[in-house]
């Protein structure tokens, strides 16, 4: 089964298709191919948090829900974990490798359900009610509850609205979600520019590693003082960290692309790009994504690495789609 990523503004092109709008028409076969894939498990098509932030950022009602109805029916509630979760991980892992230490590696929870996965936040999830009425509900009942209320409650999630009766501290949770520090990023990759103006071009592999390092500088004197490493010890050693951290080396690797032409300037948006490219690109075998950035990963061989897909093309995605074969005919072949 190929695990497939879809950037927001592909999802906006099959949201179109599924509601019937004009730009959606040439994307009416590709969505059929998709629904497709998904529902004989050919492929599986995850959301991370960077959906919710920009289905959020909709204003139009009727967009959010088209939205969501879209993603729901080919993503179901399957989720990648977030950034937070997943960079720790690689930490411990890149750290035990690297000096070679006899402590297991626990195994990460890369996809999982709902926005509770997404979020990292075991709160979100919805709970099918105890009782009603003061009447206290059999398990069974709960259970059937629980099957057909969670996929439209992850629904409404989805679509940038707050369930009603989701007590107040999931709704905080929820809200703190949703925001990114999008003009603290450009400012920083502004003076990043700064400080490559002043040192040189030449030195630009030096500074992304030495601001990749920067950005998880807390976990990582927190997780090596666990392991026993001190932090002399890592400074020799910082590039090799970095290329063994699967997504902090693929978000190194998103930023020096960009930096490399420093003709084009940093937005807000960039921010919520290379969050989730990061954890996409190495966990995910085909990315879809916006052209620029699909451009710069192919051209900076990245994909190659992990011998995943990165693609501009939605095109390209149903080729790789139809030519994956069915897992039912393989099973059959299989028993003949």
């Amino acid at each position: 089964m190929l695990t497939v990523y879809l950037d927001q503004n592909k999802w906006i092109d099959l949201a179109r298709a599924e509601s019937g709008h004009p730009q959606g028409a040439r994307f009416v076969e590709t969505l059929a191919v998709l629904k497709a894939a998904a529902d004989d498990g050919r492929a599986r098509f995850p959301l991370s948090m960077a959906h919710y932030y920009e289905t959020g950022k909709q204003r139009d009602r009727r967009k959010r829900e088209d939205l969501a109805t879209t993603m729901t029916r080919l993503a179901g509630m399957l989720r990648i974990a977030p950034p937070h979760v997943i960079v720790p991980w690689e930490i411990k892992r890149a750290l035990i490798d690297s000096f070679g230490l006899d402590v297991p590696v626990e195994e990460l929870d890369l996809f999982g359900l709902g926005v509770a996965h997404a979020a990292a936040s075991p709160s979100l999830r919805y709970v099918a009610p105890t009782e009603y009425r003061g009447v206290p509900l059999p398990a069974d009942v709960r259970q059937e509850i629980q099957r057909r209320a969670e996929p439209e409650y992850e629904r409404v999630i989805l679509a940038g609205a707050t369930p009603d009766g989701m007590p107040d501290d999931r709704r905080i949770v929820l809200n703190d979600m949703k925001h990114l520090t999008d003009d603290r990023f450009v400012d920083g990759q502004r003076n990043v520019a700064d400080v490559l103006k002043s040192l040189g071009r030449g030195r630009l592999n030096d500074v992304m590693v030495a601001t990749a390092i920067a950005d998880i500088i807390d976990p990582l004197l927190r997780i090596s003082g666990q392991l026993g490493v001190d932090f002399d010890e890592i400074v020799d050693r910082l590039a090799h960290l970095v290329e063994a951290m699967p997504s902090r080396w693929v978000e190194m690797s998103l930023r020096q692309a960009r930096q490399a032409n420093p003709q084009k300037e940093w937005s807000g948006n960039d921010l919520n790009d290379v969050t989730a490219l990061a954890i996409a690109v190495p966990y995910c075998d085909i990315v879809v994504t916006e052209k620029s950035w699909a451009a710069m990963l192919t051209d900076a061989k990245v994909p190659a690495r992990f011998g995943h897909v990165v693609t501009a093309s939605l095109d390209e995605l149903v080729n790789h789609l139809t030519a994956t074969p069915h897992p039912r005919s393989q099973q059959t072949n299989v028993e003949e």
